[in-house]
């Protein structure tokens, strides 16, 4: 064989092996890029799980808040309305005859007390 033939088969097996290391490249680079779109899809598939969880958690809250709410404008619509009463003036003569009557009726009301368990 002469040097030619030499250098031609040498060059040939290595444009052999650079054109499978190209097609190992692009299956590589194939794989990485349906790798990605597989773990975005994923990712975004978590986050919507979240989210739908969140909503489901959003709505629960927003009906505990509103019968609370129903259920404090039952209980103010039911309260009993207070009335003002009219104040008393009084002259101060009466204030000390009027102190021993209260407590007169104070000593009486205590004796009158009965505790339940």
């Amino acid at each position: 064989m002469s040097e030619r033939d030499l250098i031609i088969e040498r060059l040939e097996r290595k444009l052999a092996e650079k054109e499978r290391e190209l097609r190992e490249l692009r299956k590589v680079a194939g794989m990485n890029a349906e790798e990605i779109k597989r773990q975005v899809l994923e990712s975004m598939r978590l986050e919507l799980e979240k989210v739908e969880m969140l909503e489901a958690k959003v709505a629960e809250l927003n009906k505990t808040v509103q019968s609370l709410l129903d259920e404090v404008l039952y209980l103010k619509a039911n309260l009993p309305k207070e009335e003002s009463k009219p104040r008393e003036i009084r002259d101060l003569r009466d204030f000390d005859e009027d102190s021993e009557k209260e407590s007169k009726s104070e000593c009486i009301a205590e004796d009158e007390i009965i505790i339940c368990d």
